[in-house]
């Protein structure tokens, strides 16, 4: 005669209630969150019909990893040295105090220059983007970006 096995077994649910709690706490102090770091903001170039588009005079700045910075200056009547400018870097760092001067000689050529789009290569560090910006922001470059890599 064989002996059968019980099959019933009992689980113990209280881990598994206690950890969903603690999940269920934390998405509900984590869903606060989300709105407090929202940030609106448009897209500066490309968001709308070139029809549309009003022709603004805009610097383009490329930067590339051993410090050297070009500039482009486009829709602006600037003297011809200045509408295509190139940087040599100092020590595989941008000259600041150089693309300050040029920055200051462009407003003085055309007032109305107040955007500047920064193209960093893969190389640049995040510190010369920034000291970048802040070379055009100290001289009333106000609408600044970075474009993607």
């Amino acid at each position: 005669m064989k002996k059968h096995k019980h099959l019933d077994f009992e689980i113990n649910l209280i881990p598994a209630i206690d950890l969903l709690s603690t999940c269920i706490c934390f998405l509900l102090l984590t869903a606060v969150w989300l709105h407090v770091g929202s940030m609106d903001v448009k897209q500066a170039v490309g968001g709308q019909p070139a029809s549309e588009t009003a022709k603004k005079p805009t610097v383009w700045v490329q930067l590339d990893g051993q410090g050297t910075v070009t500039l482009e200056v486009r829709d602006a009547r600037v003297p011809a040295k200045l509408a295509k400018t190139k940087l040599q870097g100092k020590e595989g760092r941008p000259d600041l105090e150089a693309l300050s001067g040029l920055v200051a000689e462009l407003k003085k050529s055309e007032p109305g220059l107040v955007t500047a789009l920064i193209q960093p290569q893969a190389a640049t560090l995040y510190e010369d983007i920034i000291n970048t910006m802040d070379a055009f922001k100290k001289n009333g470059m106000v609408d600044l970006g970075v474009s993607p890599l």
